[in-house]
């Protein structure tokens, strides 16, 4: 079951969604909706994704699918902090997302650390590590 928190922070320009749980196609589909439903009502197009908590149920092949549904329902350029899991097929279903999701034209971070997370999340901070 996904227990995942989506919080806006609309004062500091952001979305943050903390995956907890199962994360599967349905709970996916969900948060995307939630999340973009955010985007379009405060105006803002920046999301911090963090995996640390989950139990990912979504493969690494299907993580271009999840991107790509994200994209289609989000209307703007998206920027991402993507916090990722340690489990390591986790990860690499949350890195190809990352990956994708940079394709398609969204700007992706991915942060390692707290003192990254915290600049990340600073909308004036110019400390950011890009990937992809």
């Amino acid at each position: 079951m996904s227990f995942t928190r989506i919080t806006p922070h609309h004062a500091d320009g952001y979305v943050e969604a903390v995956f907890d749980g199962h994360e599967d196609w349905m709970s996916a589909v969900q948060n995307i909706e939630q999340i973009v439903a955010l985007f379009d009502e405060l105006d803002i197009y920046r999301v911090l994704l963090d995996f640390r908590r989950v139990d990912m149920r979504i493969a690494v092949v299907e993580a271009p699918e999840v991107a790509a549904l994200f994209h289609k329902y989000a209307y703007h350029e998206m920027s991402f902090g993507i916090v990722a899991p340690a489990d390591p097929r986790g990860l690499s279903t949350v890195e190809c997302f990352g990956k994708s999701m940079s394709r398609l034209g969204h700007r992706v971070d991915f942060l390692d650390t707290a003192a990254e997370i915290a600049a990340w999340t600073d909308m004036h901070s110019k400390a950011r590590r890009r990937t992809g």
